[in-house]
């Protein structure tokens, strides 16, 4: 059985709700345990989706498997230590992502075999798994990218001596246009940056937790992923 675009994005969009809620809500939860209740306030302590989805950033993910979530507003003013619950909380939503990719991958290592024994909805439920795997490894993998406004961008700036630190916060409000010309870039030249910096390092990732024999039978059957 292979996967085709109906019953891939069937699978895709439980997952991309679920995973985007989990990712929010951890930078939230981070955020208020670190002495921030802004988000809290706000309810964003929450897997309910509609407290977190933003529109364009969910067209975004159906037609490029990239998009976002509704930013979680943050005050590093009322952190117990700015610098470093900064890079904590920062690091609590791409983290989330790697934790729930690596539980799908464990899931689906362990119980693949007895899967393709149980006809086409065992099947179903071993691309479930991997996607679910897949979609939180690019999540996380995006978000570590060091271009503000990602999360990788305050984590670059907390690591960083301070010198160089605040030299680089000073180009992080044009973060979103160096975003958009990355996509521009793979749009007029066919070079997908994003390929690269994402896709390379998450097939590895996936290989290395599924193991080589899982990984290609998934990605024979599932060509969306």
């Amino acid at each position: 059985m292979a996967l085709d675009t109906y019953h891939y994005y069937l699978l895709f969009i439980p997952h991309m709700l679920f995973s985007l809620s989990v990712h929010e809500a951890s930078h939230a939860y981070a955020a208020y345990r670190a002495g921030d209740d802004t988000a809290a306030l706000q309810g964003r302590i929450t897997l309910n989706p509609l407290r977190h989805l933003d529109p364009w950033g969910i067209l975004a993910f159906l037609i490029i498997k990239l998009g976002w979530a509704k930013p979680v507003p943050v005050n590093p003013a009322r952190f117990r230590h700015p610098r470093r619950d900064d890079v904590l909380v920062s690091l609590a939503g791409p983290g989330s992502n790697v934790i729930l990719a690596l539980i799908f991958s464990l899931l689906l290592r362990g119980s693949w075999q007895a899967l393709q024994g149980m006809g086409e909805p065992g099947l179903m439920v071993l691309f479930f798994l991997a996607i679910g795997a897949q979609l939180n490894l690019a999540l996380a993998l995006f978000n570590f990218l060091p271009i503000p406004p990602l999360d990788g961008s305050h984590l670059l700036a907390g690591i960083l001596p301070r010198g160089p630190a605040l030299a680089y916060r000073r180009i992080m409000p044009y973060g979103m246009f160096l975003l958009l010309g990355l996509v521009l870039l793979g749009s007029f030249t066919g070079f997908n940056v994003f390929g690269v910096l994402i896709g390379i390092p998450m097939w590895l990732g996936l290989r290395s937790a599924m193991g080589p024999e899982l990984f290609s039978f998934v990605m024979h059957g599932a060509p969306y992923l």
